[in-house]
């Protein structure tokens, strides 16, 4: 990329700054002549270490949040949010020019993000997207895959600016927790925002679950959506859905349980699908969605209410519905044999695991088995609630490594099973594949009906232990173990 002219005004040091700017970046080791080096703390390192690194390799400028003894670095307050506009900034402000589409929510963002992005395909205009899973583009061609649910701001304006040049009219994007606390949206013109939903997570960041509200509800408040879609059948969601409507906003509520702008209801069928009828502004809408699962319903029910606001052709977009692709992972269903079936699922949060659960119990007959565990130092606080959801469901709780990252996998354990009432009804193996083996065995040697829910990963295809990120895909697990199955 060229060099491009950028005016950098950091009002609060009265400094103003106008030169060809070869690059933006946080990373020392992409620092080039001419680059603008944010010397920012992060979780595991501090930008301010890096500082004579990125000088010698010619950085033009310096900015950290810190004051440094150094006449060469400024100090700019705020400099996170800075970052975003600035960015915005450099590559020509492409939000300005794109219709773009927030999706925030414990659990649900990637299947909206993604189902919106193919909808909008299906009716006639192309959706650039980020999703947990990957970046698009087009909506429909994956160009790369994710290592952020929502990316550094950097990243995120320039994608912003690939997908405007791709043609692409419309882009969306997951907003985490993390990334709204982090601002890295800022510089984003944000159309539409979406809350899918609202549940315990992500403790052992946000410290209290009011904090982890505020990180998600500034999507709403401080980005200032021209039009909000909200779920409301959790109190987060019927409480910011009242806020914006008090303040006159426009806001859509989406809702199975009560009235709503969006309300739908829905049949299971025999062939593991969901019939839907939906009750909107727009009209009364039937539809068969391509899942068990409510929740997944409900997403994509969100991605429709944001897409009929501008949609160009409404009977398209509903038609669309049948022949959406939903992300890798999610209650993703794999036969074992005429009787038994084995679900994917990324359910990692209380919420999640029990919505799948429930989802399962609702949709099969016989016996229900859960292999599962907890991300070793992350949020501590919701281990007891997945094991305590893990015995109200199931037959038998198959506890196993999800991500221990560099924590003591036994201490995870324990504080799973603090949660239970009866520790026999689980039982603990540490090897993931071998877990999953167990859990296969359990159902498919089984002359009864079983159904097993493999939680936690679902599209990743590693494992981290001990800091390392070793390859690891369930799903190529179970199908290695079907393929001996059929050769046995």
């Amino acid at each position: 990329m060229q060099s491009r002219k950028l005016l950098i005004e950091l009002t609060s040091n009265k400094n103003f700054f106008d030169f060809d700017v070869s690059a933006l970046t946080f990373d020392s080791r992409t620092v080039k002549e001419g680059s603008v080096f944010f010397a920012l703390q992060g979780n595991k390192k501090d930008g301010q270490n890096y500082i004579a690194e990125a000088k010698d390799k010619g950085a033009k400028l310096i900015l950290s949040e810190q004051k440094i003894e150094d006449a060469s670095v400024i100090q700019v307050k705020n400099l996170r949010q800075y970052i975003g506009e600035l960015a915005s900034r450099f590559y020509g402000h492409p939000t300005k020019d794109l219709e773009t589409v927030c999706v925030t929510g414990t659990n649900g963002k990637t299947s909206c993000v993604e189902s919106l992005a193919q909808l909008a395909h299906y009716s006639g205009t192309n959706c650039g997207y980020l999703s947990t899973i990957g970046v698009s583009l087009d909506g429909i061609n994956v160009v790369k895959d994710s290592e952020l649910t929502t990316p550094d701001s950097i990243f995120l304006q320039k994608t912003f600016s690939e997908i405007l040049n791709s043609g692409s009219k419309l882009a969306a994007l997951e907003a985490s927790s993390h990334g709204l606390a982090q601002k890295r949206l800022s510089g984003t013109v944000v159309k539409t925002a979406i809350l899918t939903s609202f549940s315990h997570d992500h403790l052992d960041y946000h410290e209290t679950i009011e904090k982890y509200e505020n990180a998600k509800l500034s999507l709403f408040r401080d980005l200032k959506p021209e039009i909000s879609i909200i779920q409301i059948d959790n109190p987060i969601g019927s409480k910011i859905y009242s806020e914006l409507k008090d303040l006159g906003k426009t806001v859509y509520s989406v809702s199975n349980k009560k009235e709503a702008d969006f309300r739908y209801s829905f049949i299971r069928t025999d062939d593991h699908k969901l019939d839907i009828e939906l009750f909107s502004i727009y009209g009364q809408h039937s539809f068969t969605i391509n899942t068990l699962s409510s929740a997944l319903a409900s997403n994509i029910i969100c991605s429709l209410a944001a897409l009929m606001q501008n949609a160009p052709n409404l009977k398209k977009l509903i038609e669309g519905v049948k022949n959406l692709k939903l992300p890798k992972g999610r209650m993703e269903l794999i036969k074992l044999n005429k009787e038994n079936y084995c679900c994917i699922d990324y359910a990692h949060t209380p919420e999640a695991l029990e919505c799948a659960l429930r989802e399962l119990k609702a949709s099969f007959d016989g016996k229900l088995y859960c292999v599962f565990g907890c991300g070793g130092e992350r949020d501590r606080l919701k281990r007891p609630l997945m094991g305590s959801i893990v015995e109200k469901y199931c037959d038998k709780g198959i506890l196993t490594n999800d991500n221990p990252r560099s924590e003591n996998e036994n201490v995870i354990f324990k504080e799973i099973l603090s949660g239970v009432k009866d520790p026999a009804n689980f039982i603990q193996i540490k090897d993931r594949e071998e877990a999953i083996l167990y859990g296969l065995d359990s159902t498919h040697k089984n002359s009864s009906k079983n159904i097993l829910l493999v939680a936690g990963k679902g599209h990743e295809t590693y494992q981290e232990i001990k800091n390392k990120k070793l390859n690891f895909n369930d799903k190529e697990v179970i199908f290695k173990y079907l393929r001996g199955s059929d050769a046995g």
